[in-house]
């Protein structure tokens, strides 16, 4: 009996420190979709993406307000609604998970966009050079003939 009661106990005590260690969601007041946070995070990363590429950690330090500043009036929002919203959809791993999915997926289509955009420019600057060489060899040509005939 005395080991019936002393388990009935250790369980009870179990089952009470659980919901102890869980933390309550506290859903924010302006809770943001995910389409919404996902354009946001994509901003984000573009912009810090911009700032590793300049390798210039003083000016980067001075410009990240201001850009991040314009990302979030942009959405209305402030960086505090920002924090919250993305504790907020932590608490529901799987959401952001699809999230940060979504997010790489947007990087990749913007990678691949510049990257057609820069081939294309390099085309034309080939274009452009092979005109160019193509337009001088003719003048030369042709001062080399009227050279000739005025002989």
């Amino acid at each position: 009996m005395t080991k019936l009661l002393f388990t009935l106990t250790f369980i009870l005590l179990l089952s009470s420190c659980y919901n102890i260690n869980k933390r309550e969601v506290v859903k924010p007041e302006i809770l943001l979709s995910k389409s919404q946070l996902v354009e946001i995070l994509t901003e984000v990363q573009i912009t810090e993406a911009g700032f590793i590429i300049n390798n210039n950690r003083y000016k980067a330090n001075e410009l990240k307000p201001k850009y991040y500043d314009r990302i979030l009036h942009q959405y209305g929002i402030t960086l505090q609604q920002l924090k919250d919203n993305i504790d907020y959809y932590h608490d529901y791993p799987e959401d952001m998970e699809e999230i940060y999915e979504l997010v790489l997926a947007n990087l990749s289509i913007i990678q691949s966009e510049v990257l057609a955009e820069k081939e294309e420019i390099e085309k034309e600057i080939v274009i452009d050079s092979v005109s160019g060489l193509i337009d001088s060899l003719s003048q030369e040509r042709d001062d080399s003939i009227i050279k000739k005939l005025a002989k």
